[in-house]
């Protein structure tokens, strides 16, 4: 190489590192050495990320997920659920929950509302063979409604006697 051609590559060599300083960049590649070759060395160039990062948007409320329950505190009510008006014991341990006061109000509700899905053979649509179980949680309702412990109660089980009603009448009966 002339001396002509080695000012000329310093030259842009420092005005390269000159521009990578002023925009604070990383060097744009590394140059590692390609696998030997008989013919003639070779150079690969490895492009790098920049250094910086790019600030993080925030969802809008509107995107952020939905809140999910708080997990039960009574399992064991929720689990009974779905045998209330066909199992003596799983009656007693639900209705145990559903007047326990120190059982959240939304549990509560949720464990009386929720007897018109749970215990179905298909929880968005019934059959005729569910017919009697609804017929059975209808009677318990209107046994429990006028005993209800608080007003949670009392509104849940209006809400569960409604949709219970309204299953019997799709079945026909």
């Amino acid at each position: 190489m002339n001396t002509r051609s080695s000012f000329w590559m310093a030259g842009i060599t420092t005005a390269v590192l000159a521009m990578a300083l002023y925009f604070q960049f990383q060097p744009p590649a590394v140059v590692q050495p390609a696998p030997s070759s008989r013919l003639q060395p070779q150079v690969v160039v490895t492009p790098q990320p920049p250094s910086f990062e790019l600030p993080q948007e925030t969802p809008s409320p509107a995107a952020q997920p939905r809140k999910s329950k708080p997990p039960a505190q009574d399992p064991a009510a929720r689990a009974a659920l779905s045998m209330v008006g066909k199992d003596a014991t799983a009656e007693q341990i639900w209705l145990e929950a559903i007047n326990n006061p120190n059982l959240p109000r939304q549990e509560r509700s949720d464990l009386i509302e929720d007897l018109n899905e749970d215990g179905f053979s298909n929880r968005k649509q019934p059959t005729r063979a569910d017919l009697p179980l609804i017929e059975a949680r209808l009677k318990l309702i209107e046994r429990l409604m006028p005993e209800a412990a608080d007003e949670t109660n009392l509104n849940a089980f209006g809400e569960a006697r409604k949709d219970l009603i309204n299953l019997r009448a799709k079945l026909g009966q």
